[in-house]
C-alpha cells in the first residue's frame, strides 16, 4: 500500500499516468514492428499544458489511441470526436504516436548512437509547416523528458518524417527540427539502419522498359507509357499499366497496387534505397531489363528487338459482359434472382454481393444494388455520352484524350440526379438498415471479372442521412464519373476492353465504423494444395491502400489442412490474429474464406480452378462484447503468389 501511494504521488509530481510507471525501463507494452524494433504505442496528453502527458499503453488491450483515450482514460469519445481533437493546432487535446525502442540495435546518424525514435500518427493534421514543426518539437522534448524520468538517461531521439508532401508530418519540416539537435529519418530509412529488409519482390517475373525516376508528390501528374518500369520514391494510391513498379517505401502483398500487378502480370518490388538494386542508379532512363524471383533481382541494359518482342507479349484482349439498360428499380441482393442480380444487371461487385449474401447470411450484411440503368439515364440527360462516344471514335492523342475525359466527368458531376432515384434510396436507408449510414460503391461490368481483377480502379463514397439530398445526389455523380478517370480509361485501353460498353452501377450497404480490425485473405491455388495468406491491420488503418508505408500483420498458412501458419511480418501498429485470444476468430476467417472459395470456383472447369482463387476483405466489429466477423466483398482472383 504504501509503495502504490509513493508511485501515485510520484505521478502526480511528473504527469505521469500510475500505470505506466517503469514502462520505458522494464520495455511493458512493447510489440515489434517491421519484425525488427521493439514498439510501444502512445499518446500525449493535455497538449495545451507546458508539459504534456506521455502514456504507453497496452497494445493488446486497446485496439488503438482512440480506443485508449475513449476506454482506460475513460473519456467516452468516439473515434470521430478523437480526430477532431488531434487534428487542430488550436483545439488539440492529444498527439497519438509510436514510440521506437531501438537500444538494443546500432541506430547510428552522423557517428552518434541513438536509442529511441518517434513517429506521429498521421491524421490528416491541419497545422502549417511552422506549427507542425512546433507540434513535432514539443513531443520530442516531452518524450525526452519523460524517458530521462523512466530511465535516469536524458537524451535526444529521432523523428521519422513521412517523405510524402501529403502525408504529416513530412520532410518539409526537417531543417528546423534539425536545428534544434534532432535528426529525422524516413520510416524506410529507419527500417535499414535497424536491420530491417532492405528489399522485398512482392510479384515476381521479367519486366523490360525504360527505367524512369517518380518524385515525391509527382504520383499522379506523369503520364507514363506501357513501356515504362518506374520507381516511385512514395507509395502511390495508383499505378498505370506499365511494365514494372518499383517502390521506395515498403508496400503491403495484399494492396491493390499489388492485386493489380499481378493480375497485370507486372514486376512490382520495394526497396529503402535504390542502392539495394545493383545497377539501378546508373542505368536510370535507359531501357532496361528486370529479373525478379523470391528476394533475387537483376537490373541489365536490354536490346529493342527483346522489349519489342516483350511488350507483344504482354497484349491480353478482354471481353466484358455487354450491360442491360432494361431494370429500372433498385435490386434486393438478399433475395435470390439470379437474372436481375447478374453483371449484365448491376455490375461484377454487386453480382459477387448477392452471391455471398444468399450463400453467407451471418457473416455478409444486406445489401441492394442501383442498376445500370440510372447510370446510362444520367450521361444521356447531361449530354455525356456523345462526348464518350466521340472520345472512343477519334481515339485521340493522349493532351487531348485527357482534356475529353476531363469533359466527360466534369459533364457527369453537374448532372441531374432523378429525386425519384434520391427518395428511394433515403426510404431504404430508413426501412432496411439499421444504421443512417451507407456506402455507395462502384459496381461496373469492368472489374471483380475472372480475367479482370481492376481492383482500386473506381470510387466509393460514404454517405449519411442526416447529409441531405444535394450530397447523396454529388456522391452519386462521383461514383459514376469515376468510370472515365484517366487511370480507369487507361487500364480498360491496355485490356483493348470496348468502352462503349463500360457501365456503371452502385452497390449499397451499410457502412463499417469504428471496426477492430480489417483486412485481406486470398487463396493459392496451387498443384494438389491450396494455400491461403491473410494480411491484417487495426482499426481503420487500410490493408488494400496503406499509408506511410505501414506494414500489416501477415500469416500464411501453407496449406488449407494445416492449423499452423508461418508469421510473413508483424503489424506495425500490433498484433491482431497473433494474440493467442483471437485464434478462434482466425479459424473461423479461415473457415469461412475456404468456403468462398469452394462457391466462387463451383463453375469453373479444371484447368482454370488450378489458376483461380479468391481475393476476400473482410472486417472485425466489436459487438456487445464480442468480435463479430463480416465479408465485405470476395471476387475471384487469378493469380499466383509467389514464395
Amino acid at each position: 500500500m504504501v509503495r502504490f501511494l509513493f508511485y501515485f504521488v510520484i505521478a502526480l509530481a511528473f504527469n505521469v499516468p500510475v500505470y505506466s510507471q517503469n514502462v520505458y525501463s522494464d520495455k511493458e507494452f512493447q510489440f515489434l514492428s517491421y519484425e525488427k524494433i521493439p514498439t510501444w504505442p502512445g499518446v500525449a496528453t493535455g497538449w495545451n499544458e507546458d508539459l504534456p502527458a506521455i502514456h504507453l499503453y497496452d497494445y493488446n488491450k486497446y485496439k488503438g489511441h482512440a480506443q485508449y483515450i475513449s476506454v482506460c482514460l475513460k473519456t467516452g469519445i468516439t473515434f470521430k470526436q478523437f480526430k477532431e481533437q488531434v487534428r487542430n493546432p488550436y483545439t488539440r487535446k492529444y498527439i497519438p504516436f509510436f514510440l521506437y525502442d531501438l537500444r538494443d540495435t546500432n541506430v547510428i546518424i552522423d557517428g552518434s548512437k541513438y536509442t529511441w525514435a518517434v513517429r506521429i500518427e498521421d491524421y490528416r493534421y491541419e497545422d502549417n509547416r511552422q506549427q507542425m514543426a512546433e507540434t513535432i518539437l514539443k513531443l520530442l522534448n516531452t518524450v525526452s523528458t519523460y524517458i530521462g524520468k523512466q530511465s535516469g538517461i536524458y537524451s535526444k531521439g529521432i523523428i521519422v518524417l513521412a517523405s510524402d508532401p501529403n502525408a504529416t508530418p513530412n520532410t518539409s519540416v526537417a531543417e528546423t527540427i534539425n536545428k534544434n539537435g534532432y535528426p529525422d529519418l524516413t520510416l524506410s530509412q529507419l527500417l535499414t539502419k535497424a536491420g530491417g529488409k532492405k528489399a522485398e519482390v512482392l510479384n515476381s517475373g521479367t519486366g523490360i522498359g525504360y527505367l524512369k525516376y517518380v518524385p515525391a508528390g509527382q504520383e499522379t501528374s506523369i503520364q507514363p507509357s506501357v513501356k515504362d518500369i518506374l520507381v516511385y520514391e512514395n507509395l502511390p494510391e495508383q499505378v498505370p499499366p506499365i511494365s514494372g513498379i518499383i517502390t521506395l517505401e515498403p508496400q503491403t502483398p495484399l494492396s491493390h497496387i499489388n492485386l493489380l500487378a499481378r493480375n497485370r502480370g507486372t514486376i512490382n518490388l520495394y526497396a529503402t534505397d535504390l542502392k539495394y538494386i545493383p545497377g539501378a542508379k546508373q542505368l536510370m532512363n535507359k531501357l532496361v531489363k528486370i529479373t525478379c524471383s523470391g528476394n533475387r533481382i537483376s537490373i541489365t541494359e536490354a536490346g529493342e528487338k527483346e522489349a519489342k518482342e516483350f511488350w507483344e507479349s504482354r497484349i491480353r484482349k478482354i471481353d466484358i459482359p455487354r450491360p442491360f439498360n432494361t431494370a429500372n428499380n433498385i435490386v434486393d441482393l438478399n433475395k435470390s434472382n439470379p437474372v436481375i442480380q447478374s453483371t449484365p444487371y448491376v455490375g461484377a461487385k454487386a453480382s459477387n454481393y448477392a452471391i455471398l449474401r444468399q450463400l453467407f447470411p451471418t457473416y455478409v450484411k444486406q445489401g441492394y444494388a442501383i442498376p445500370f440503368s440510372w447510370y446510362f439515364n444520367t450521361i444521356k440527360s447531361c449530354g455525356a455520352d456523345t462526348l464518350i462516344r466521340a472520345l472512343i471514335t477519334q481515339k485521340p492523342g493522349t493532351d487531348k484524350r485527357n482534356k475529353q475525359l476531363e469533359q466527360i466527368r466534369e459533364r457527369i458531376l453537374n448532372a441531374g440526379v432523378s429525386p425519384t432515384l434520391i427518395g428511394d434510396i433515403k426510404n431504404l436507408i430508413q426501412e432496411q438498415f439499421a444504421c443512417s449510414k451507407i456506402r455507395l460503391r462502384s459496381s461496373t461490368n469492368c472489374e471483380d471479372l475472372p480475367g479482370f481483377n481492376g481492383a482500386g480502379l473506381y470510387t466509393s463514397e460514404g454517405y449519411s442521412i442526416d447529409d441531405g439530398d444535394v450530397t447523396l445526389a454529388g456522391k452519386i455523380l462521383r461514383v459514376y464519373a469515376s468510370l472515365w478517370s484517366l487511370l480507369a480509361f487507361e487500364e480498360r485501353e491496355f485490356y483493348f476492353i470496348n468502352h462503349s460498353n463500360a457501365g456503371m452501377a452502385i452497390l449499397i450497404n451499410e457502412a463499417f465504423s469504428n471496426e477492430y480490425a480489417n483486412g485481406v485473405a486470398v487463396t493459392i491455388p496451387e498443384q494438389n494444395n491450396l494455400s491461403l495468406i491473410i494480411n491484417t491491420q487495426s482499426g481503420e488503418n487500410s490493408v488494400t491502400n496503406p499509408e506511410n508505408g505501414q506494414i500489416p500483420e501477415s500469416v500464411l498458412f501453407a496449406s488449407a489442412q494445416d492449423n499452423t501458419f508461418e508469421i510473413k511480418s508483424r503489424s506495425g501498429i500490433h498484433d491482431i490474429f497473433l494474440r493467442e485470444d483471437l485464434k478462434n476468430q482466425l479459424n473461423e476467417l479461415k473457415k469461412v474464406v475456404l468456403d468462398i472459395h469452394k462457391s466462387l470456383t463451383a463453375n469453373l472447369d479444371k484447368n482454370e480452378k488450378s489458376e483461380y482463387g479468391v481475393d476476400v476483405e473482410f472486417k472485425l466489429m466489436a459487438e456487445n462484447g464480442e468480435l463479430k466477423l463480416y465479408i465485405k466483398q470476395a471476387r475471384l482472383l487469378r493469380t499466383i503468389l509467389p514464395e
